[in-house]
């Protein structure tokens, strides 16, 4: 059964690709050279994780160019990531999603949603907030509280038997 697309279905914007001139860019920043210097056609994978530290070389296809923020229609400079195909692929998972159409919300179909994990979250700094005289105050008067509400509890019970 072939259900038609009403306005404003589907899907816009999109992925769009990175352009050719910002993947040279990153190419050489991944290999450590000047980005506007002399073109070398081996690089790196930028994933510190990386156990297979291989060199890639430009133009065989064992690589990608990913989005750092997973925002594919942003093609920044500082978007843009170079790894190798095996980190790419642990770090971007398929699932499913159904797709609902009709007038009663049925199942008609699939669709492939990719998630990213792995090296694309960034770290997360701790921080640790030294407790001032008002943030000690108020622990405090919960303190307090806390204890007034046992001892109530405990008269009650104490009536009820």
């Amino acid at each position: 059964m072939v259900v038609p697309m009403l306005l404003g279905e589907g899907k816009t914007g999109g992925r769009r690709p990175f352009k050719k001139s910002t993947k040279k860019i990153e190419w050489m920043l991944a290999a450590g050279r000047n980005p506007y210097g002399k073109f070398c056609k081996t690089s790196k994978c930028r994933n510190p994780k990386c156990r297979l530290k291989q060199k890639l070389t430009w133009g065989d296809g064992s690589y990608d160019f990913d989005h750092r923020d997973n925002n594919s229609a942003n093609n920044k400079q500082e978007n843009c990531y170079l790894v190798c195909k095996i980190c790419h692929g642990k770090a971007t998972k398929l699932a499913k999603r159904p797709v609902r159409g009709g007038w009663f919300g049925e199942i008609i179909g699939y669709e492939t949603v990719k998630k990213k994990v792995g090296y694309k979250k960034g770290r997360r700094v701790k921080t640790t907030r030294a407790k001032t005289k008002s943030t000690k105050a108020k622990s405090l008067k919960t303190k307090t509280k806390r204890t007034k509400a046992k001892t109530t509890r405990a008269k009650r019970s104490k009536r009820l038997r």
